[in-house]
């Protein structure tokens, strides 16, 4: 119960790994509001959560838009009396209006504005809104965990996932400003980098894959395959990671055991990517 008693807010916390996260802190003794922008998904897992014995609430919010992100802050205050944790876990594959034929190379000139704006309004627009509104009552209270999920994508520019991995990146690099920012309030500000979990994200991002990649595009592989052979090629431990690795990860930066842990962005990639 390396948790108890907290209360968490987890953004895209309605499946996916937002879900594995809400599941794991709910285990770990916290009470868990669940925010997503489908409410009839935040409602299934705080369903699961309340479950397992904890206290959830389930709010529809759309992260983009700054007076939604702030009536989350404020109502998970009112509805718990405090916030003691923040997860940003939500996010889009930015690969949903394209320009061209959707099976040629996502090349820059074949990315859509409207795809630009949307992967970088939710993936980072939507972290940094989050974390400006919790910040206040962080500092106020003097202590307070954020962790933002980015993506061993942020780790380096990707052709496939252009958008995405730009957008990735941008969230470790906040969330270093951040820590910098909130250390003097004892806020723990991180990152958690995931590899490959078979989310439905990445089933979308499998089937680019199999498309192409220049390794993969003559095989005319199906695209769960070939997303089996690029983790049998790039991760060591030769294994996809799971929400609940994402889970336990997230558990042990939000508890005191990682108090003089901030401004990191750890991988749970199963050495697909070596920080």
């Amino acid at each position: 119960m390396r948790l108890g008693d907290k209360v968490a807010i987890v953004t895209g916390g309605g499946g996916g790994l937002g879900e594995g996260i809400s599941l794991c802190f709910a285990r770990e003794g916290a009470d868990v509001v669940v925010s997503d922008a489908k409410l009839e998904l935040a409602e299934k897992v705080a369903a699961e959560v309340k479950e397992q014995g904890r206290k959830s609430l389930a709010i529809q919010a759309d992260v983009r838009s700054e007076v939604q992100v702030e009536q989350l802050v404020s109502r998970t205050i009112a509805e718990f009396g405090g916030v003691d944790i923040l997860v940003c876990s939500h996010g889009v594959s930015g690969v949903t209006h394209r320009e061209h034929d959707p099976d040629e190379p996502i090349t820059l000139e074949a990315i859509s504005e409207e795809d630009w704006d949307l992967t970088l309004d939710v993936n980072l627009k939507g972290v940094f809104l989050c974390n400006k509104a919790i910040a206040p009552h962080f500092k106020q209270k003097n202590a307070g965990k954020i962790i933002n999920v980015s993506s061993v994508g942020g780790r380096k520019g990707s052709p496939q996932l252009f958008a995405y991995s730009i957008s990735k990146a941008g969230v470790i690099t906040l969330s270093q400003a951040v820590a910098q920012q909130l250390a003097p309030y004892s806020v723990n500000v991180n990152t958690i980098c995931p590899g490959i979990i078979y989310t439905p994200m990445w089933e979308e991002g499998a089937r680019l894959l199999a498309k192409m990649d220049p390794r993969l595009k003559q095989l005319e592989m199906e695209p769960k395959d070939a997303l089996d052979l690029v983790v049998q090629m790039t991760i060591p431990f030769k294994r996809y990671q799971t929400a609940e690795d994402i889970g336990n990860a997230a558990v042990f930066l939000a508890s005191d055991e990682a108090k003089e842990i901030t401004g990191q962005a750890i991988n749970v990639c199963g050495g697909m990517h070596f920080a």
